[in-house]
């Protein structure tokens, strides 16, 4: 709808105003001039039980939402837990764009707790602008609209779909209005299992590159689901843009380890990306940034943890910057050792 793209386009207007007024966004959203970053781990059991190894997926991006994959980046992390210090650069590279076509589904948490954690309702207009962003970098690609947090569509049980799989961002932007806190729960892990078992059905496998993407604030309220979600991602190839706000960030002064730990598995577990905005204005841009992913180069970083290695099941967290010409950008970056 007309209204909403004006009210998405008022709050980055809004947004570059404060940023050039001094705000500076940490981790996901800097001031003009500055980098945000947002990270990816990569695991491999093998290669980390072994040599300790594992990579980082790096996306720098300003705040217009705009990324800089190809520029000449100096990269370096340390490491947090299990034990302080630093960590040694194996290897970095650019990988070249998938060449499949790309489908993705938006999930928005709708529950309750969303009517605080962004009351001007920013998913949406962030939501239009990742699939603006995605089918216009190649109009076959295609994209799905469903959120959770109140009553199901037929056919879900805790799921509801606004809109199918399309290429018509008319299809998506006509239900934009209906993106809005609802009455009831999180259940993030069976309506994210639910999601990946819909596209199972909806479009065939091996012929699309599959992202789910999750906005949401809270802990999940469904963990019996867990288990069932990643092994049903892991089968599908789906990976996860996983968005925390409020408690489930990283960032800002709400924030709350277990709910961020839950929300960054998303991403980690299927090979995607987590990151955490310290208020629902940053969505915008970094909705944006992260449609910009499945289509472009690919910024690996390799590193080594010294050993011995950390136990399996043991916390590994850390952070890690890059330095190039257009400045520099800090992010925090975790995995559970596998």
């Amino acid at each position: 709808m007309v209204s909403y793209r004006r009210a998405a386009k008022a709050v980055a207007t809004a947004i570059t105003a404060a940023a050039l007024h001094g705000c500076h966004w940490d981790c996901c959203g800097p001031d003009r001039g500055s980098l945000s970053l947002f990270v990816g781990v990569r695991v491999d059991s093998a290669a980390f039980r072994s040599r300790g190894e594992f990579a980082l997926e790096l996306v720098p991006a300003d705040q217009t939402g705009q990324t800089f994959i190809t520029d000449v980046w100096t990269i370096s992390s340390t490491l947090v837990s299990p034990s302080a210090g630093g960590l040694a650069l194996t290897s970095q590279r650019v990988e070249p764009p998938d060449t499949q076509l790309t489908v993705a589904a938006i999930d928005i948490d709708d529950s309750p707790s969303m009517a605080y954690s962004d009351p001007q309702g920013v998913r949406a207009g962030a939501a239009q602008l990742f699939w603006q962003t995605l089918l216009g970098a190649e109009p076959r690609n295609q994209c799905a609209l469903l959120d959770f947090g109140g009553p199901p569509s037929l056919g879900f049980d805790r799921t509801r779909l606004l809109s199918a799989y399309t290429s018509a961002r008319s299809q998506l932007d006509a239900q934009l209005a209906s993106i809005q806190p609802l009455g009831g729960s999180t259940p993030l892990y069976q309506s994210a299992l639910e999601v990946v078992q819909w596209t199972d059905i909806a479009l065939p496998q091996g012929r699309y590159g599959r992202y789910l993407v999750i906005m949401t604030d809270g802990m999940p309220t469904d963990t019996s689901y867990r288990d069932g979600l990643f092994a049903a991602a892991k089968a599908s190839a789906v990976r996860f843009f996983a968005v925390g706000l409020g408690p489930a960030s990283d960032q800002g002064s709400r924030t709350q380890p277990r709910a961020v730990a839950a929300v960054r598995e998303l991403a980690t577990r299927t090979g995607g990306i987590y990151l955490g905005v310290t208020s629902a204005e940053q969505l915008l841009p970094a909705l944006q940034s992260l449609a910009s992913e499945p289509t472009s180069e690919k910024l690996l970083a390799v590193f080594g943890v010294p050993g011995p290695f950390p136990a399996r099941g043991q916390v590994v967290s850390g952070r890690v910057t890059v330095t190039g010409q257009r400045g520099n950008a800090t992010a925090n970056w975790a995995f559970v050792a596998p």
